[in-house]
């Protein structure tokens, strides 16, 4: 993930997103329809070329999701001129928060958390960036907070391209 958020010229910490979205629970699937460790919605997924079809969800791919995730942050800060917005967007929706920036005329995550309405922005986008952040501490500091952990060593694989689908059927 880290290495896909380099190559797209987005900061590391972003891919501990999941800790705030998904828990990076490859099944997660939320009440709203959001899915795999990134919580794609189909419509977003779809825009960010992930296939979502009967056979294929590839919002359920850990690394076709974090490459989509990462152009959506892209754009997100693009648009938006700050990695805090980009990520209140992530769950508000960039025309959302754009739209909000442009009616308070500012760009202060905080200005905008305290001045604008919860039934408007509503407590997930509210407290988006804070949980983001939470995570992001706790992560870097996990001694501090649980003590000597044993860490997995990364997964080794190998991405081949099948010459045609492949389809398991069990019973």
């Amino acid at each position: 993930m880290e290495k896909i958020f380099r190559e797209e010229n987005i900061p590391i910490e972003l891919t501990r997103l999941p800790f705030v979205e998904s828990s990076f629970n490859l099944n997660a699937y939320s009440h709203v329809g959001a899915s795999g460790i990134w919580q794609f919605m189909r419509s977003t997924g779809r825009l960010y070329k992930l296939k979502v079809d009967s056979i294929k969800d590839l919002r359920n791919d850990p690394l076709e999701a974090t490459r989509a995730a990462a152009k959506l942050l892209h754009f997100n800060y693009k648009l938006l001129g700050s990695w805090a917005l980009a990520l209140t967007a992530y769950n508000h929706g960039p025309g959302g928060v754009s739209k909000i920036v442009k009616e308070l005329k500012t760009n202060d995550i905080n200005e905008i958390v305290w001045n604008t309405t919860r039934r408007r922005f509503g407590f997930a986008s509210e407290n988006f960036y804070a949980e983001f952040l939470a995570a992001l501490e706790v992560e870097s500091h996990a001694e501090k907070y649980f003590g000597k952990i044993q860490v997995s060593p990364p997964l080794v694989y190998d991405e081949i391209q099948l010459p045609r689908a492949m389809i398991r059927i069990t019973e």
